[in-house]
C-alpha cells in the first residue's frame, strides 16, 4: 500500500483512531484504579484508626497517648513502615508504635494536606529513616483530631507504606499495557482484512475493466455493493457512450469517403474523354494525389476512431498465416521460402484491418526485395510494464543504407521507380504504430538485407474475444 492508497489512507486513519482510543481508556483505567488502591489501602487505616480513637476513649486521660488494646506485629518491627502515633495538642504529651523507632511523624494538617469534608486528613508524606528524620520512605497516612472537651485535644495519625499502593499500581499498568498490545495487534490485524475486505468490489471492476479493454467483458458485473452500483452504472455508460461516438463517426468517415470519391471519378472520367488536351493531363495526376491523400486522410481518422473503442483485440499468428499464404501466391514466380515463427498466444489490442495493414505492407515489401528468403517473427515484449507484440521481417535483399532507411518511411517516397507501388506503405505503417502508440523501425537483416521491426500493443494468453 502507498501514501496515494485508499487502503493506506483507510488502515492509517483507523490505527491512529484506535492507538488514541486505547492511550486514553488506559489512561482513564489507570487513574480509576490508582483511587481503587488507595481507597482500599484507606479502609486498612481507617480501621486502625477507629482502633485508636477508641482505646483513646476508654482509657484514663494519664494513659491516653499509650493504648494497651492495639496490637499488630507490623507496628512491632522498627521502620517497617506501618505506625501509629498520638499527641497530645494542647500538652507536650506524644506516643507512637514502636515501629517509628523514637521518631515522629509530621502532621498532615501542617503539611497543608486538605482536610476531607468528614474532619480528617489523609495524603502522603515522607516517613523516617534509620537516622530517625523524616527524610524515608513515602507513607500513606490518615489523620482526625479528636476533642474530648475538658480532657484534652489528641492527634491521632495512622501511617503504611505507599509502595504497596505503588507496586499494585505498576503490576496492573504492566497487566494492561500486554493486554492493551494484544488488543492493538488484534485491531490492526482486524481493520486491515476489514479494510480489504470492504475495497474488494473495487478490485473486481479493476479487474472487470482490464478484461473490457482486452475483449473479455462488455459490462461491469450487477451484483456490486450499493454504494459502487453509481460508479458502475457511471462507467458502463461512459463505455456505450464512447462506443456510440466511434460508431457515428465511422459513420461520418463512410459518408465523407463517399462524398470526396463520387466527384473525384466524375473530375477523372472528364479528364480521360480529352486525352490530347494538357490540362486533363494536369488534372488526372492531381486526381491521383488527391484520391491518395483522401485515403491516407480518412484511414487515421478510422483508426483513430477504432483505437478508442474498448475491449477490440485481433490474433496475429492467423492474420501473419493469412497474407504468407497470399504473397506466395503473388511472388510465385519467385519462389520465395517465407518462413514464420510466431506465438501463437500473442493478440493485438486492435482492429485486424490494421495489423493486417501493417504487417501487410512490411511483408509486401520484403518479398518485393527479397532474393529467395523472407523470415517474420512476433514474440512478445514488455515496454515500460506494458505488454507489446514484436514483429520482426527480414529479408535478403540489397538492404538500405542508414540514411535510406531514414528516407524510406517519408510518405510518397519512392527509392526505385522500377519497382511497382505509390510511395505510401512504409509511412502509412509508420503512422499506424503510432496511432497505437507502437513503435516503427528498419534496420540490417541477419540474413543481409533489410528488417522491419514493428511493436504494437497486445495481449497474451489464450480465450479472450477476437474481432
Amino acid at each position: 500500500m502507498t501514501t496515494r492508497s485508499l487502503a493506506f489512507r483507510l488502515f492509517v486513519s483507523a490505527a491512529a483512531w484506535i492507538m488514541v482510543i486505547l492511550l486514553i481508556t488506559g489512561v482513564v483505567l489507570v487513574s480509576i484504579y490508582r483511587q481503587a488502591a488507595e481507597k482500599s489501602f484507606d479502609g486498612q487505616l481507617q480501621f486502625y484508626l477507629r482502633t485508636l480513637v477508641a482505646d483513646i476513649a476508654d482509657l484514663d486521660v494519664g494513659d491516653r497517648t499509650a493504648p494497651s488494646n492495639f496490637n499488630d506485629p507490623r507496628f512491632e518491627q522498627p521502620l517497617s513502615g506501618w505506625y501509629w502515633q498520638i499527641t497530645r495538642t494542647d500538652k507536650p504529651e506524644s506516643n507512637g508504635s514502636k515501629s517509628l523507632f523514637e521518631a515522629v511523624l509530621p502532621s498532615l494538617e501542617d503539611l497543608k494536606v486538605p482536610a476531607h469534608p468528614e474532619g480528617f486528613y489523609q495524603g502522603y508524606m515522607n516517613g523516617p529513616d534509620d537516622k530517625g528524620t523524616g527524610t524515608g520512605q513515602r507513607l500513606r497516612a490518615l489523620e482526625r483530631v479528636i476533642y474530648l472537651g475538658d480532657d484534652g485535644t489528641y492527634r491521632v495519625t495512622v501511617a503504611g507504606p505507599a509502595d504497596e499502593i505503588d507496586n499494585d499500581i505498576a503490576y496492573f499498568e504492566y497487566a494492561l499495557f500486554l493486554t492493551f498490545v494484544a488488543l492493538a495487534v488484534g485491531l490492526l490485524a482486524a481493520t486491515f482484512v476489514q479494510v480489504r475486505f470492504g475495497l474488494r468490489p473495487l478490485n473486481r471492476i479493476s479487474r472487470v475493466l482490464a478484461e473490457m479493454r482486452a475483449g473479455r467483458a462488455t459490462k461491469l458485473p450487477p451484483n456490486l455493493p450499493d454504494e459502487i452500483v453509481p460508479l458502475a452504472r457511471e462507467i458502463d455508460a461512459l463505455v456505450d457512450a464512447n462506443r456510440q461516438v466511434v460508431e457515428r463517426a465511422r459513420t461520418h468517415v463512410g459518408n465523407l469517403a463517399h462524398a470526396l470519391k463520387t466527384p473525384l471519378s466524375v473530375i477523372a472520367n472528364e479528364a480521360d474523354s480529352s486525352p490530347d488536351n494538357p490540362l486533363a493531363e494536369q488534372v488526372e495526376r492531381q486526381v491521383v494525389v488527391m484520391r491518395m491523400q483522401i485515403d491516407h486522410h480518412l484511414k487515421r481518422a478510422r483508426i483513430a476512431a477504432a483505437v478508442s473503442v474498448v475491449g477490440t483485440v485481433t490474433e496475429i499468428a492467423p492474420v501473419v498465416d493469412g497474407l504468407v499464404r497470399a504473397m506466395e501466391k503473388i511472388y510465385a514466380v519467385k519462389r520465395l521460402k517465407i518462413t514464420t515463427q510466431i506465438d501463437p498466444s500473442l493478440r493485438f489490442r486492435g482492429e485486424k484491418q490494421d495489423i493486417e495493414e501493417m504487417t501487410g505492407n512490411l511483408i509486401d515489401n520484403a518479398c518485393k526485395w527479397a532474393i529467395a528468403e523472407v523470415a517474420i517473427r512476433a514474440e512478445p515484449i514488455q515496454i515500460d510494464g506494458a505488454v507489446f507484440a514484436r514483429i520482426t521481417i527480414d529479408d535478403d535483399g540489397p538492404g538500405l543504407s542508414p540514411e535510406k532507411r531514414a528516407e524510406a518511411v517519408q510518405r510518397g517516397k519512392r527509392l526505385d521507380e522500377t519497382k511497382p507501388g505509390t510511395g505510401l506503405g512504409l509511412a502509412i505503417v509508420e503512422d499506424l504504430v503510432s496511432l497505437y502508440g507502437g513503435r516503427f523501425a528498419l534496420e540490417e537483416a541477419p540474413i543481409g538485407g533489410l528488417r522491419a521491426v514493428l511493436d504494437v500493443p497486445a495481449l497474451q494468453g489464450v480465450g479472450a474475444g477476437v474481432s
